[in-house]
């Protein structure tokens, strides 16, 4: 019986290979993916790479992400195959096979089909080993190097993985068999589905809970906040998805029914007759599709924007080459300490300056008026930073010279709404606004890294501050923080050499500090660590949106192949009572396009609720460049609009291709 059933598992995945083809195809990828994914994390040429252990943490993540997608993905490709199949296995039990013979018939077609996909897999990631490698350094912004990183326990890991999966659909499969006899699996695609229950309470408690979502990601303030509410806001989206569209598709059909002048055409009738008849697969089906069409543009505006951005942060972030930044030193100590280093060592100095600043913490605010932070209150985040700056200072910024009283300010703000003709008041103390800034002075000065937590910050320049702030030290807490450095005309090289030679010369600075602290940075250094780290995030992006896309185009793709199936026997049907093959299509092109396109008006929807939640944890990995941000969003949902549509065009095709046989 074991040689009979071998051949006819053989037979049927020849004979059933439209169904297998994409099934084939996201198997494949999924080895090829985790196999990369776990090459690159344990390859041991990355250990040489700056910001090594940042990138292997980060890719670590992804492979627990990968897998995930890829284990529904294969699971969801299974479930149509054999949906599909149910008729063929209904007629082999009742042409004498019992169950068991049925169970061991798909064993082997999986365990065939297995070891196919999972060589061809393999195949494919070590292909593209090297290349992969090699585009992961590219984006990290390193020297590019083919390099072969093949190791035996990654192999073993991704077959044990792969094993799992399989070992686990067997179980599904065999679960199948044994619920149905013969005759139910040869009836089961042909059946209906019953009418949801209770759908005016689900279309209600799906837009609560999809209001829910779009309320948490709109109404958070702060970036750190943002990150573990975006989880929950995530949650409660995906739950109204798949309740509204499982509700409202229903109560949509059915009022296109009452609506007579539409519904009593022939074309309509046909197309909504049969979206009512398979309603509550479609719901499922294009509520996954919405789904991982958002997960696909989230997912690429992240990574993108972060890339994309990098430039701008490292500006913002490091305007100096070699910098010292801390507490509680002299300025003119730290200068000297930078003339003294660069002298030691034969470097040109440039734009060699340093600046103290005075940063006081916002509880709230109201107008013009600041409740600051009381002295003792440490390690609360708050919801705005004031920023004070000498007259001085701000001339060795710009350049400009600006003449103020003791109780005067030139003020700029950062999403801020003030009135300039009243006074800023905070900590009891009073400002009058003198003239506003249109530029943020400080960006290519000093490290803008206030904007990396709050995105509301009042940068104010006064004449004296510690004469401003001597009054409210007493009861608010003042930071005062200090910032210097100078550029250099010596090459990268020189400069990453110097690295390890000038942070011992400032720490031991910081060391001789009665109070304070100092550390130095090189930004050829910071820039090549952060360029690791972003490379890696955006390697991962670009691999996570692949994944996502695939099991978009796949259930797309079966959605329309199953539901032809299904339609096949009814319009063979409708062509005998008369309806020719320009209606047929016609009918094939409304039934298409009432509901398809709604999954991709929802992901567009979830997107925009989403975008300033997006915004506030991108500004905690460095992307400070808002108008940049909008415009790679914009593009991203053009070209992705463009996708969907192709993949529209090419599953229909599939689908008329079958129901015109």
């Amino acid at each position: 019986m074991i040689k009979l059933t071998s051949k006819l598992a053989v037979s049927n995945l020849f004979k059933n290979r439209r169904l297998y083809y994409p099934f084939a195809l996201a198997s494949c990828l999924a080895v090829a993916l985790s196999y990369l994914f776990i090459s690159l994390t344990l390859n041991p040429h990355l250990e040489k790479v700056a910001g090594a252990s940042s990138i292997a943490f980060a890719l670590g993540l992804g492979i627990v992400v990968v897998s995930i997608a890829e284990v529904i993905i294969v699971l969801y490709a299974n479930s149509f195959v054999m949906k599909n199949r149910s008729k063929e296995l209904g007629v082999y039990g009742m042409l004498g096979m019992t169950k068991w013979h049925l169970f061991l018939m798909t064993v082997q077609e999986l365990i065939f089909f297995g070891i196919g996909t999972f060589v061809l897999g393999l195949g494919i990631g070590l292909l593209f080993d090297k290349l992969i490698y090699a585009f992961l350094l590219k984006l990290m912004k390193v020297k590019v190097e083919l390099i072969s990183s093949f190791q035996w326990p990654v192999l073993v890991i991704v077959l044990i993985i792969y094993m799992l999966i399989f070992a686990l659909l067997i179980l599904i499969n065999g679960w199948r068999l044994v619920r149905f006899n013969p005759l139910q699996l040869s009836k089961e695609t042909a059946s209906g589905e019953k009418k949801g229950r209770f759908l005016g309470l689900q279309a209600f408690l799906g837009g609560i809970s999809l209001a829910l979502g779009y309320f948490l990601a709109l109404s958070v303030k702060d970036p750190v906040a943002a990150i573990m509410t975006f989880f929950l806001a995530v949650l409660a989206v995906i739950l109204g998805t798949y309740l509204l569209f499982n509700a409202g598709i229903t109560l949509f059909l059915a009022f296109l029914k009452k609506r007579k002048h539409y519904y009593y055409q022939p074309n309509n009738m046909i197309s909504v007759s049969n979206l009512i008849y398979r309603m509550k697969k479609n719901a499922v089906g294009l509520a996954t599709i919405s789904i991982l069409s958002t997960m696909v543009l989230v997912t690429l505006t992240a990574g993108i924007n972060i890339y994309a951005g990098s430039d701008f942060y490292q500006k913002v972030m490091n305007p100096r080459d070699f910098a010292v930044a801390g507490q509680g030193a002299d300025p003119a100590l730290v200068t000297e300490a930078l003339r003294d280093f660069a002298k030691e060592h034969e470097l040109t100095m440039t734009k060699q300056d340093v600046y103290e600043s005075y940063v006081l913490g916002v509880r709230s605010q109201e107008g013009n008026q600041f409740d600051v932070f009381h002295k003792t209150e440490v390690n609360v985040l708050p919801q705005a930073i004031l920023l004070l700056f000498s007259a001085a200072d701000y001339e060795k910024m710009t350049g400009e010279e600006l003449t103020l009283k003791e109780n005067e300010a030139a003020v700029y703000s950062k999403n801020i709404q003030l009135d300039s003709s009243k006074p800023i008041r905070f900590a009891n103390q009073n400002l009058e606004i003198k003239e506003r800034l249109k530029d943020n002075f400080i960006v290519g000065n000093i490290p803008d890294q206030y904007s990396v937590l709050v995105s509301k910050i009042v940068y104010l320049v006064v004449n004296d501050p510690s004469q401003v702030l001597s009054p409210v030290r007493e009861t608010a807490r003042v930071n005062q923080e200090l910032y210097g450095g100078f550029n250099t005309d010596a090459s990268r090289e020189s400069q990453l050499a110097l690295t390890a030679a000038y942070e011992e010369k400032i720490d031991q600075i910081s060391q001789g500090l009665a109070e304070g602290y100092l550390y130095g940075s090189v930004k050829a250094d910071a820039v090549e660590q952060m360029n690791g780290l972003i490379g890696g995030i955006f390697f991962i992006g670009i691999f996570l949106s692949f994944v996502f896309m695939l099991g978009t185009v796949l259930v797309i793709y079966y959605k329309q192949i199953s539901e032809g199936f299904e339609d096949r026997d009814r319009f063979v049907i409708l062509q005998k009572v008369g309806l020719d093959e320009g209606q047929i299509k016609q009918t094939i092109r409304k039934q298409v396009l009432t509901v398809f396109f709604l999954p991709l008006i929802f992901a567009f929807v979830h997107l925009a609720f989403a975008y300033h939640i997006i915004s506030l944890i991108l500004q905690v990995l460095g992307v400070l460049n808002s108008s940049l941000m909008l415009m790679v969003t914009l593009g991203i949902c053009g070209l992705f609009f463009l996708l969907y549509l192709f993949v529209f065009l090419i599953t229909s095709k599939s689908y008329h291709k079958i129901v015109a046989l």
